[in-house]
């Protein structure tokens, strides 16, 4: 599958990300933030490695969860500074079509709890660990 393909699916359905995994099969999602890549690191984060990814938004810490699962290639319609650097320095090849300083909260009123809470961060495993944790916290106090 193609890149450009990936993208089409994407786009579609109101997917909000499509996988291509190197074993030839597909995982798209509904899920918003970082949920959708979570959820298959849990299991097994080599099920992602040489996958090809298609995200609707990508920030910092969804592209480290990338470089943590070791994912080929990616395509998203919009990308923040700090994950296009992830990106570059993990020799990941992403298309884009827009680049923003930093990602915002759905509500527009600050930054995306996920961007900030990886913005020190560099290493993807201390990432990974990170945003499991505080998801894990989240879903505690509900």
């Amino acid at each position: 599958m193609t890149i450009e393909s990936l993208k089409e699916i994407l786009l579609k359905d109101f997917n909000t990300i499509a996988i291509y995994k190197s074993d030839g099969s597909l995982v798209v999602s509904h899920d918003r933030g970082v949920a959708p890549l979570m959820k298959l690191l849990k299991n097994d984060k080599s099920q992602l490695k040489d996958s090809i990814v298609a995200d609707k938004v990508i920030g910092k810490a969804a592209a480290l969860l990338m470089a943590y699962a070791h994912v080929k290639e990616v395509y998203t319609p919009i990308v923040s500074s700090p994950a296009l650097k992830v990106f570059k320095e993990h020799n990941i090849c992403i298309h884009y079509d827009m680049e923003v300083e930093r990602i915002i909260n759905r509500k527009g009123d600050g930054l995306c709890p996920m961007e900030t809470l990886c913005l020190d961060v560099d290493n993807p495993e201390d990432a990974y660990i990170r945003i499991k944790y505080e998801l894990e916290k989240n879903l505690s106090l509900h």
